[in-house]
């Protein structure tokens, strides 16, 4: 499965593409594009990864994503079974960063949304109920005229700029360093990772994959995206070793060997090492932190 530069297509004349995707599952390439993307999920959850994030989605869920930025959005489990009857739905939402020209961002009048723009490359989620004026617009600009969109996205995204909850999903790092050297061959060595680090990755598939040998495959990564190959393993396992233990369902050993490692001691340092923490005094805390919001 390669990883891809998506490039959008637009109806003519129109600086916002707009569609509702409705399917059995969400399980695209690792991409990226030349526009911003706002993704509203109607229904639906899984596993994000938008940059260096690994995050839970479920339904209600609005991601805000800026130029460049890599993602994909892949469902559990149980939607890609033979059986399963479940479907996922989203709004998705791309347009240019200079959609209504290239001074816009000069007046006074929009600073904060250059600011939410500016921002937008290392990904922003928000925690915005049903019901919410950004959500009931999204719904409406599907049945709106290209004029009234044009509106409707400047309205929501000053909307959105004033919003206090929200995450910000990617290290700074990540967002800037990949889109000033990424290639092919990097592509394609993070969606393999990404598509397979449950499983045992040997250096010997990647290299490969890349049509390099193992020492230069190495080299090239390392100067590529200054961390090295088991580092970048490492981080995923880790990122998706948090998810499972935020939802509570497997012991520590069960997430261990779901994430890929075959040594619980070895999982443990390496969780330490990226976290600070170890995954049991991850899980408290985490379980604390939900506690105290649901309480206020």
């Amino acid at each position: 499965m390669k990883a891809q530069y998506f490039k959008l297509t637009k109806q003519l004349h129109q600086s916002i593409a707009i569609r509702k995707d409705t399917r059995t599952a969400f399980h695209d390439h690792w991409h990226y594009h030349s526009e911003l993307e706002l993704v509203y999920i109607l229904q639906g959850e899984g596993t994000r990864f938008v940059g260096d994030d690994i995050s839970r989605f479920c339904s209600g869920d609005l991601v805000l994503m800026g130029v460049g930025l890599p993602h994909v959005w892949k469902s559990d489990d149980s939607y890609f079974e033979n059986s399963s009857k479940k479907k996922v739905s989203a709004i998705i939402l791309h347009f240019g960063p200079n959609f209504l020209g290239e001074g816009l961002w000069e007046l006074p009048e929009v600073a904060s949304v250059k600011k939410l723009i500016e921002l937008a490359p290392r990904g922003i989620s928000y925690h915005l109920p049903e019901g919410h004026p950004v959500k009931r617009q999204l719904r409406k600009m599907l049945d709106q005229t290209p004029f009234d969109r044009l509106s409707s996205l400047l309205s929501m995204l000053n909307e959105l700029s004033k919003q206090e909850e929200n995450t910000i999903l990617s290290g700074i790092s990540f967002a800037d360093h990949y889109q000033k050297h990424h290639s092919k061959r990097i592509d394609k060595i993070y969606d393999y990772i990404l598509t397979n680090f449950e499983k045992d990755i040997k250096l010997e598939e990647l290299a490969l994959l890349a049509n390099m040998t193992p020492a230069s495959l190495c080299r090239f990564f390392r100067q590529k995206t200054k961390k090295s190959v088991s580092e970048f393993i490492n981080e995923v396992r880790i990122g998706f070793a948090c998810k499972l233990l935020i939802e509570g369902k497997l012991s520590i050993s069960e997430i261990c060997f779901r994430c890929g490692y075959n040594n619980l001691s070895y999982f443990n340092r390496q969780f330490k090492r990226i976290i600070g923490l170890t995954p049991g005094s991850y899980q408290k805390e985490k379980s604390l932190f939900e506690e105290e919001n649901h309480l206020k």
